[in-house]
């Protein structure tokens, strides 16, 4: 049986405040595990200072707060071929894996970025090895700690790769690295068709090292709270219960009462 505090809220929720005000808000309204989502104004961390980052982490020991990241959606892609823009993205990413062993993240989350053709075999058969290849170049900075990196199932988008499990089951498999998962976006999941949701659940369970919990109607990527959009809910819990899914349970709506209304009804689900 899980109670409030043993859910995470990502920062997305108040993402148009000043990095350091959602934290303190979200700390203040008691939550104990907080993904900062590196978008919009909270991309900001990976600007701070080190004592900036070690304030957090003082923050994070006092209260105390389980931490964990969402790395970069923009400017980042993993599975772009070698040059500039590869050197960019393992760049952010290292980044994002310095202040996480500097927080003891539980995991950085990341896209696995854009290919030419969401569709096409080829084209995501290049983008996983691509994407594989820069997470190889990544794994020396994981060993440091028990920070995983993860890769996110994420929306059908035309560009993108990972909208299917399959894709990050290959590039798992392809790391072979004990330190790289993924995250699983329920979310995210509904929007490819009906039934999906499930199916890939069981599918990505051996590296499932976290979930992105949120409400929409299979339209749009709405972030509603639990129960407001169209997702069946019940069956993924109990498939979760069964396999004794031990992972983060990360809230990621777009408004903060979004969060409190999700946690209160999966806990009563979850009874």
């Amino acid at each position: 049986m899980k109670d409030r505090g043993s859910f995470s809220i990502s920062s997305y929720a108040l993402i148009h405040q000043p990095l350091r005000e959602a934290i303190v808000q979200l700390v203040d309204d008691g939550w104990t595990s907080i993904e900062i989502m590196c978008e919009e104004k909270h991309v900001d961390l990976l600007r701070w200072s080190g004592n900036q980052l070690e304030g957090l982490k003082q923050i994070g020991k006092e209260k105390p707060i389980t931490w964990s990241i969402h790395a970069p959606i923009s400017g980042c892609n993993l599975a772009a071929e070698a040059g500039a823009y590869r050197d960019q993205t393992i760049d952010t990413m290292k980044r994002c894996l310095e202040i996480a062993n500097v927080l003891d993240c539980t995991h950085v989350v990341m896209h696995a970025g854009e290919i030419q053709d969401r569709l096409e075999p080829d084209s995501r058969a290049r983008g996983v090895e691509h994407a594989s290849q820069t997470i190889r170049a990544l794994i020396p900075e994981l060993i440091r700690g028990r920070t995983i990196l993860t890769i996110e199932n994420v929306p059908p988008y035309p560009k993108v790769l990972g909208w299917n499990v399959e894709d990050l089951l290959a590039i798992c498999k392809q790391a072979a690295s004990p330190h790289v998962g993924i995250v699983y976006d329920v979310g995210h999941a509904h929007l490819i068709r009906p039934g999906y949701t499930e199916e890939a659940l069981e599918q990505v369970l051996p590296y499932l090292a976290a979930l992105h919990l949120s409400d929409n109607f299979g339209q749009a990527d709405d972030h509603l709270a639990v129960g407001d959009g169209t997702i069946s809910f019940a069956p993924i819990l109990s498939l979760l219960q069964d396999k004794r899914f031990a992972g983060s349970w990360v809230v990621e709506t777009k408004q903060l009462a979004c969060a409190h209304t999700s946690v209160e009804r999966l806990i009563r689900q979850l009874q």
